[in-house]
């Protein structure tokens, strides 16, 4: 800081005069300039504060302190709002917190903290006051208030007492016990002119035994749309009539809201809706409710009818190929055309035809014998095959069909509908457009099936899954340079299971994405703890890879391994590629640019793997193990010797799988093939079990 040197004796009397002046003249503007926006805000003809940043009063005029005249007393320059308003709310002049004063308070001061534009306030003198509040720049706040009362009022008495409403309405006084008034649809529904209404006991309106407890309901709120009420017209006729009441407060008064409405109408409603669920809103045929119930009323009248009863579920072929090319628009009007071509096939009489949802429909139907719904079905199959034309598209579709029988294959609904779609889903295995009975293996295996899925699901989330590493060695040097990570089951009651015999049923149920990411996390865990040369390869079902998500399981098991990403392979199968996704492309590009290998499993199968070696970041080419296996046929070791000479032009590593011979490795060392995985060279174990790479191993040369 810089200082002058002092002058001539007096001058610096002179400059602190000067000084003082000025002073004095900022201080009588700034109270000139409170004074005029005291003046301003005394004006105003609605409620004005002004609170600091820390919420304390800084200034307000007399209409505030007159909205708030119950607690005027505790307002004073440096109080804090958020005090006035506990010995507020203690002094009972905020009702709305009467119960939940705590979240009242907070409510409120987190809207004065993060205004979000008006809100009303209720006064414990029944007034409504209206509140807005801004923040100023140093972070106080600026509020206004206004008393909306009588607003309030007469918005309540327009909105709900307005003359054309076509629901009748009727303002009741639960002291008087009276009508106060009614509009034009309530005179028309119970025969009054509007004058008549107003004053008339309202006990007149409710047959005798009804009006002790309706006159408990005129002093509540309800909504009971379940009551019925029996209510008296003026000529005495007797209606029902639905009610809904709400109190509220009218010109100042307490009194009731009366809605009415006429049963007749909710009757015709709840026709329509009792339809609607029963029958599809596009065939119009009876829903898979329906057809349950249908089903059990014939096999309860079949002692007395006999004969058979049939359930047949019926498919429609190629329905979902139609529905992704053209539309829904088509799709629905296929399914239409196919309902209409079903129904002229069904008997009229002792049979129903059900769509159940989608593309599936069922016939069921009492006869004499089977023959006569064997017809009906094979007919369906003939017709079905028929072509349909939408808008000039001929379109091909089919049906395919399950069938069960009663008494034959049981009486109970519920059975046979679940007997009928296991013939459904064998036919469909077996071969489109046929017509398959139901037979009881198919239940021995639906059985066993859902058995082994409940035990898949339990296996999962008591840890029964575990995985074993076969080893995978450098055929050169015979030493080992990683580990397939292989999943294993152990089944409590089965024992050791492979992956063959349940990874199929993980896919179908959902479960594959689960379990790979345990396999993934699993095996980058125990591979970070191996020397740093040994690798780890790890199966990707194909769908993994559709649900879009592998990269984010790759890179989360890395990060939570530690294990580098060189030391990763993933294996996938021709499976994953047959479609030539781009979003397939584009996720193998991904996950290989994160220095994980690519190994495209059991190559030589698939009838254009040589295509995708050349358009896939693939490092790795894995031979099938039914060449190496097959090696002392000539034409098996020209496919291995060309899947080889393939690898090593392509810059592409060659692992031959199934090795079980030393004559194998022998032969695949000559041809100059770099890695082996077998029997003969080791059998998957568990990762304590390894002997890695410091302790000494077999030579299986």
């Amino acid at each position: 800081m810089e200082y002058s040197a002092p002058g001539p004796c007096g001058a610096g009397d002179d400059q602190d005069e000067t000084t003082l002046d000025a002073l004095t003249r900022a201080e009588r503007a700034v109270d000139r300039a409170e004074a005029r926006l005291r003046e301003a805000i005394e004006a105003m003809p609605h409620g004005v504060v002004f609170l600091d940043p820390e919420g304390r009063y800084i200034l307000w005029n007399k209409q505030y302190a007159e909205t708030y005249q119950r607690s005027a007393d505790l307002f004073h320059v440096g109080a804090r709002l958020a005090d006035t308003l506990r010995q507020g709310v203690e002094r009972g002049d905020y009702p709305e917190a009467v119960g939940r004063e705590d979240a009242w308070i907070a409510e409120r001061l987190e809207l004065l903290q993060n205004p979000r534009g008006r809100h009303e306030q209720m006064l414990a003198d029944g007034r409504c006051i209206m509140i807005e509040e801004r923040k100023t720049a140093d972070g106080g706040t600026i509020g206004l208030r206004v008393d909306i009362t009588e607003m309030k009022a007469r918005e309540e008495g327009f909105r709900l007492l307005f003359e054309s409403n076509p629901v009748p309405l009727l303002v009741y006084d639960p002291v008087e016990e009276c009508v106060r008034s009614a509009n034009a649809a309530a005179a028309e529904h119970f025969g009054y002119a509007l004058a008549e209404l107003e004053g008339l006991a309202a006990e007149r309106l409710f047959a005798a035994d009804e009006w002790p407890e309706a006159r408990r309901l005129l002093a509540t709120s309800c909504s009971d749309k379940d009551r019925f009420w029996r209510q008296v017209a003026r000529d005495w006729s007797e209606m029902e009539s639905v009610l809904f009441t709400r109190q509220s407060v009218i010109d100042g008064r307490l009194a009731t809201i009366v809605s009415v409405f006429d049963v007749t109408e909710r009757r015709k409603a709840e026709a329509r809706i009792e339809h609607m669920a029963k029958h599809d809103e596009l065939t119009g045929l009876a829903n898979r409710a329906h057809c349950r119930e249908g089903l059990q009323d014939m096999l309860d009248e079949l002692p007395q009818t006999g004969g058979t009863v049939a359930i047949a579920m019926i498919d429609l072929d190629m329905f979902k190929q139609i529905n992704d090319s053209y539309g829904h628009h088509v799709g629905d009007i296929v399914l239409a055309e196919a309902a209409r071509r079903m129904r002229a096939l069904t008997p009229k009489q002792n049979a129903l035809l059900c769509r159940l949802g989608g593309d599936e429909f069922a016939v069921i139907c009492q006869a004499k014998t089977d023959e006569k719904i064997d017809l009906i079905t094979r007919s369906i199959v003939t017709v079905m095959a028929e072509p349909i034309t939408v808008a000039g598209t001929t379109l091909h579709i089919g049906a395919t069909i399950g069938i069960a029988f009663a008494p034959e294959h049981g009486l109970d609904a519920n059975h046979l509908l679940r007997y009928a779609d296991l013939a459904l889903y064998a036919a469909k295995a077996d071969q489109r457009g046929t017509v398959r009975r139901f037979e009881p293996e198919m239940d021995t295996a639906a059985q066993e099936k859902a058995r082994l899925e409940n035990d898949l699901r339990r296996a999962v989330r008591q840890g029964e899954l575990v995985i074993h590493y076969m080893p995978l060695i450098d055929l050169a040097g015979n030493d080992v340079i990683g580990y397939e990570a292989l999943l294993r089951w152990e089944h409590p009651e089965r024992g050791l299971l492979y992956p063959d015999s349940f990874i199929g049923l993980a896919e179908e149920i959902g479960l594959i994405d689960v379990i790979g990411q345990y396999v993934l996390q699993a095996a980058c865990r125990e591979a970070a703890s191996w020397p740093g040369n040994l690798k780890v390869a790890v199966n990707a079902s194909p769908l993994q890879f559709r649900g879009g998500n592998l990269l984010n399981i790759v890179l989360q098991a890395l990060a939570m391994s530690g294990l580098d990403p060189a030391r990763l392979e993933i294996e996938i199968t021709e499976a994953v590629l047959m479609d030539r996704s781009p979003a397939i492309a584009h996720l193998l590009e991904s996950i290989r640019a994160l220095g994980v290998g690519i190994s495209m499993d059991d190559f030589g199968t698939g009838y254009s793997s040589l295509s995708y070696l050349l358009s896939y970041p693939f490092t790795k080419i894995k031979i099938d193990k039914s060449f190496i296996m097959g090696l002392a046929e000539p034409n098996s070791k020209a496919v291995v010797s060309a899947i080889i000479g393939l690898g090593q032009s392509l810059g592409m590593t060659v692992t031959a799988e199934g090795i079980e011979e030393p004559e194998h490795i022998e032969y695949l060392k000559g041809i100059g093939c770099g890695q082996g995985q077998g029997y003969l060279i080791g059998k998957a174990q568990p990762g304590d079990k390894l002997p890695h790479a410091q302790e000494p191993r077999r030579n299986v040369a």
